[in-house]
């Protein structure tokens, strides 16, 4: 649905009172916002949720950067570290982090925000939604 790049902030405008209209905008802004972007209303707030009754909404030129996260179960109970893959030091931080998990004897897990596609992985990924790393346990 949503094939081009902004340059600039885009104005989504609607009738509340136009069905089609209302179904097209939402379309629209979600699609822009699942790409990473910021809807904003008229006054400037961020768009929580799609209200027919706005009318209008700005899509925000630059992306929000999208944080990925990392973490790791150990004896504090659960680290958390994100990184964002356009960072090359905190993506950098965070493999490093990773390497030295599996080279302690850990378990990678990938894992998509919607929690589905759990799979064991040995290789850091930079685009990885989240990544689970358990620590090795007795036995194994």
């Amino acid at each position: 649905m949503v094939k081009e790049t902004l340059t600039f902030d885009k104005r989504i405008v609607w009738n509340p009172n136009n069905l089609k209209e209302v179904d097209e905008a939402k379309a629209v802004l979600r699609a822009w916002k699942s790409l990473g972007h910021k809807i904003e209303l008229e006054d400037g707030s961020e768009m929580a949720s799609f209200r027919p009754h706005y009318g209008e909404a700005v899509v925000k030129a630059e992306p929000i950067p999208q944080k990925h996260v990392m973490r790791c179960l150990d004896e504090t109970g659960d680290t958390v570290r994100t990184w964002d893959k356009e960072n090359g030091r905190e993506a950098k931080e965070a493999k490093a982090a990773f390497l030295e998990h599996l080279k302690e004897g850990g378990t990678a897990y990938s894992v998509r925000k919607d929690g589905s596609r759990k799979q064991a992985i040995t290789e850091f990924d930079v685009d990885a939604e989240e990544i689970i790393l358990v620590p090795k346990t007795v036995g194994r």
